[in-house]
């Protein structure tokens, strides 16, 4: 039976509140941070690439070929006790010309996965809410200037096939079968941006006539003013 790890909200610094504020949504899989001695440069070198705009989506997946995209692997979640750890699938926001303070009573999170169909509302299952409020973000200066330029936020998860080599084996060869995404969603007043991770999945392709909408819609999505 498959068994999820917690959520996982990191955190740092104090805040300056900005005028406006845009959101951008990643996702990447990276070493497991219960004891991976490779997670702190993950995420030194995902922040620092967010910020100047280099990061690619799964740049640090298991497939080359997910690289740019939202696709994924098996091997990008799932964790164990041995070895290298395994590795947690990771959703990364960023949120510019906001602070922790500012967003506090403003910003929530939600994370939805279907597997093979079944859909599971992972925080109302596991925390009793739909909606979770992230306790956890790091401000970060990204110029240098002493101002606080905007908020990184990470949500992370984990598969957890068992203890032994042989368990870990039999869920890469059992799970990755299944056809599986995630569904990770911002909500910051009333504006909701969403990133949707494909494992076995071939992603939707917009009709033409829906393209501009949803091009409208990350514009709205990208830009937002603070009441």
């Amino acid at each position: 039976m498959r068994k999820l790890l917690s959520l996982l909200l990191l955190a740092l610094c104090p805040a300056i509140t900005l005028a406006g504020s845009s959101i951008s949504l990643y996702t990447d899989s990276a070493p497991n941070v219960y004891g991976s001695s490779h997670y702190d440069p993950w995420q030194a070198d995902t922040f620092s690439s967010i910020i100047d705009g280099t990061f690619q989506n799964m740049q640090n997946g298991i497939n080359p070929l997910n690289v740019g995209t939202t696709n994924f692997e098996i091997q990008d979640e799932v964790v164990y006790s041995f070895g290298d750890l395994g590795k947690r699938l990771y959703w990364i926001y960023n949120i510019e010309g906001e602070t922790k303070a500012s967003v506090a009573g403003r910003l929530s999170i939600q994370l939805e996965n279907v597997w093979d169909g079944e859909s599971l509302d992972f925080y109302d299952y596991y925390y009793g809410e739909s909606w979770i409020e992230p306790t956890k973000l790091y401000d970060y200066d990204a110029d240098g200037n002493g101002t606080i330029d905007g908020v990184i936020g990470l949500a992370g998860m984990a598969w957890v096939p068992g203890t032994t080599q042989e368990s870990v084996d039999a869920a890469y060869a059992s799970w990755g079968l299944s056809k599986e995404t995630w569904e990770f969603t911002v909500k910051l007043d009333n504006t909701e941006c969403s990133i949707t991770s494909y494992r076995g999945v071939t992603p939707a392709v917009p009709a033409p006539g829906a393209i501009l909408l949803a091009g409208l819609g990350s514009m709205i999505c990208g830009k937002l003013r603070r009441r």
